[in-house]
């Protein structure tokens, strides 16, 4: 990887970690791409986000992983997690502790039994994927990369994940089911991020309540409708601020698709569908309404959008990255 010189060593060691992941190298059959890899190095990111272990005992790993590969292995492919426990450590991400000295074959399932190895990422990937932003950038990486035709919701879910796969991420209530009457009620103790209603009263009256990608305002009743998103969601993981520089005044439609991550903002303010890129319109701007960049940059990780090989716009264009 070539050196960035606008970037702190931090930043490259990141960088270094996602061309990794970018750049996975995974078996192939009749033209279709393994998941194996990728659902491992999915399960050990979630490992880091709950604070467990970086590294797993091969019987814990058999029975999580394995879990993972039935459910969301590609068609035709085999169940067989001894597979990317062994065969990850040939990446920089990857560390495999307790196997004889000098092993340099695949281990038996029989000897993986027997000696109960450990395995999972590598101390500094580990540390580097500690941080959420990292974690974020890590996960859009593998969506964008290894895990198309695949029900992601379904798999980041069934990891934990879910908070990344939209833009508001969630504050989840804690709650206590209990019958009540004759239909059964739920008891919810709620723990909820207090908005500033001025400041979206104020963007709004910005903007005419008309949604800054389609123009839409819708007329009602009541006087006309927009929404307010919050382009970096306060909900976790995101933690985004509750100012006026980290929101859109959107229609219904495009709030409900940029909130799934169904649209994002390209960086010459193009409005664009994430599953083709196709242009959807682009986004209307207003002297004092300033919008972060930053808040935008991140929305487009979320989307899987910041790989540094792709210029969406010269990609549609035919013509090559700037």
């Amino acid at each position: 990887m070539r050196s960035d010189p606008e970037r702190s060593p931090a930043e490259e060691t990141l960088a270094g970690l996602l061309e990794s992941l970018r750049g996975l190298r995974v078996h192939t059959k009749n033209g279709v791409a393994s998941r194996h890899k990728p659902l491992a190095l999915a399960w050990a990111i979630a490992r880091i986000s709950t604070g467990r272990p970086r590294l797993a005992p091969w019987r814990e790993f058999r029975e999580e992983v394995g879990g993972l590969l039935e459910e969301f292995r590609t068609p035709g492919s085999s169940v067989t997690p001894q597979y990317p426990f062994w065969h990850l450590g040939t990446s920089d991400v990857w560390d495999i502790r307790g196997l004889p000295g000098g092993q340099d074959t695949a281990p038996g399932v029989a000897m993986l039994e027997k000696l109960d190895p450990e395995a999972g990422l590598s101390q500094e990937a580990a540390r580097l994927l500690r941080d959420p932003s990292a974690r974020l950038r890590a996960i859009a990486v593998l969506r964008e990369h290894h895990f198309t035709g695949i029900d992601q919701q379904a798999l980041l879910t069934r990891l934990g994940l879910a908070d990344y796969t939209t833009a508001s991420g969630t504050t989840d209530p804690t709650d206590s089911d209990e019958g009540a009457g004759p239909a059964a009620r739920r008891r919810s103790t709620h723990s909820r991020v207090v908005r500033d209603s001025a400041l979206t009263l104020r963007v709004k009256s910005l903007h005419e309540n008309r949604c800054q990608v389609c123009g839409l305002r819708l007329a009602t009743p009541r006087g006309d409708y927009s929404e307010a998103a919050h382009i970096r969601g306060l909900g976790r993981p995101h933690h985004g601020p509750d100012v006026l520089s980290n929101l859109l005044v959107l229609c219904p439609n495009h709030h409900a698709q940029f909130d799934l991550l169904g649209l994002y903002v390209d960086t010459d303010d193009t409005v664009r569908l994430t599953l083709d890129d196709s242009e959807v319109g682009t986004l209307r701007r207003h002297p004092d309404h300033r919008i972060d960049a930053r808040h935008l940059d991140r929305h487009r990780t979320l989307c899987g959008k910041d790989t540094p090989d792709r210029n969406a716009a010269a990609r549609i264009a035919g013509k090559p990255a700037p």
